[in-house]
């Protein structure tokens, strides 16, 4: 019984952190939320907090609905702008396919969730460029990242 709770237990709790660490912890969104307001309140540049290591969420919801940037709340807006600046520095037009040069979405301080969302976009506006011949031309304005946060 004592060899039971010395390996399952420590390897339950290296089994629930791993799974919960790719999404920011409590604490990392806290974080994030208290450093998106420091934008919203005008203590912070923008363009400082999306270049920082600090780890940037922001709601799920945007996933599944657009988000016009310039009818939601500021808070959202700032955490929007910050991940997909991370993720469009990274972001390459090939031959007109989007190329995505990042394997990880801790490399970028952003949750799983976004990164995979991301990702499958591009690989989705790839799959219709392709299937359409390339009639579909794809675009990527040049520092379209840059554009992003200072719109």
């Amino acid at each position: 019984m004592n060899l039971l709770k010395t390996v399952f237990i420590p390897f339950f709790i290296f089994i629930c952190i791993s799974c919960s660490s790719g999404d920011g912890s409590k604490s990392d969104r806290l974080r994030a939320d208290s450093l998106t307001n420091e934008v919203v309140n005008g203590k912070m540049d923008i363009e400082v907090l999306a270049k920082s290591s600090e780890f940037m969420y922001f709601n799920e919801k945007y996933f599944h609905e657009p988000a016009d940037l310039k009818v939601i709340p500021a808070f959202d807006k700032v955490q929007i702008q910050v991940v997909t600046y991370r993720i469009y520095q990274h972001v390459s037009l090939e031959d007109n396919r989007y190329r995505f040069n990042l394997e990880k979405a801790s490399e970028l301080h952003i949750p799983n969730k976004a990164f995979v969302y991301y990702q499958r976009s591009f690989d989705e506006m790839n799959r219709k460029a392709a299937a359409s011949k390339d009639s579909i031309r794809l675009e990527l304005p040049h520092d379209y990242a840059s554009m992003l946060i200072n719109e």
